[in-house]
């Protein structure tokens, strides 16, 4: 049974906070979770990485609301968790190694920038024509995005520019009462962001790291390596993008 509680300080934290006791509280949690985020309203959730912040990607004040709370830059744009690969499908074709990616890395910490077949908000694109998904190896938000029928934003749950939380109560002293829901899944197994890698054009195509995170290079190729569909689609190149 999902224990629903108020912070002890309600006077001050009006936020609600479910707590995730195990895999028989996840569907009220997720269905509680999806409920809040069509209503417009913000939700901190539990990540196989660290704690992200959602809204209803759909919704453009949400998206408004989220990038304040944030205090991001909106042409940053906003990276999107889906439930599983077929979800991801229906916003982006997926090119042969980028294919092989989502197998062998999802569910997990590998985020793939890739162009979107779907109208999307220039605040989730930041008015480019790509778009950061990825399928997170946990069943908060991977249930989340099943329940909308559609992804949520998966950025984490922090001030832009301060430390991303690895427990619910980092992302609390940081974001307050200006979150609606926090789910508190207890402290992350992980100590890093998820890994941003894009396919370039071509066959067979460089992988361009943007950003190493949980999943280091040396595994990322060590098991590409290993895989006959990557040896055949991938040219054994991995490029590190410049930081500007």
């Amino acid at each position: 049974m999902c224990v629903c509680r108020w912070n002890d300080r309600v006077s001050i934290l009006a936020s609600e906070t479910l707590v995730l006791h195990g895999p028989e509280s996840v569907q009220e949690i997720v269905e509680r979770a999806a409920g809040v985020l069509r209503s417009g309203k913000l939700v901190v959730y539990p990540t196989d990485t660290s704690y992200g912040i959602a809204c209803d990607p759909r919704l453009e004040d949400a998206l408004m609301r989220l990038i304040q709370t944030k205090k991001r830059n909106p042409d940053m744009g906003l990276p999107l968790l889906f439930s599983d690969l077929t979800q991801c499908e229906a916003y982006h074709d997926f090119n042969d190694m980028e294919r092989v990616l989502a197998r062998l890395f999802w569910p997990g910490a590998l985020t793939i920038v890739m162009s979107t077949k779907m109208p999307l908000s220039s605040l989730v694109t930041g008015g480019r024509n790509t778009v950061a998904v990825r399928v997170p190896d946990h069943p908060i938000p991977r249930g989340i995005a099943k329940h909308l029928e559609g992804p949520i934003v998966g950025t984490s749950a922090n001030i832009s520019g301060e430390e991303s939380p690895f427990d619910v109560d980092m992302a609390r002293k940081q974001l307050g009462d200006s979150v609606d829901l926090y789910i508190d899944g207890g402290p992350s197994l992980s100590s890093s962001n998820s890994t941003i890698v894009g396919v370039e054009p071509g066959t067979p195509s460089n992988i361009t790291v943007y950003r190493e995170g949980e999943l280091s290079v040396d595994k990322l190729t060590e098991r590409l390596r290993m895989d006959t569909d990557a040896i055949r689609y991938w040219s054994s190149r991995v490029v590190r993008a410049q930081v500007k």
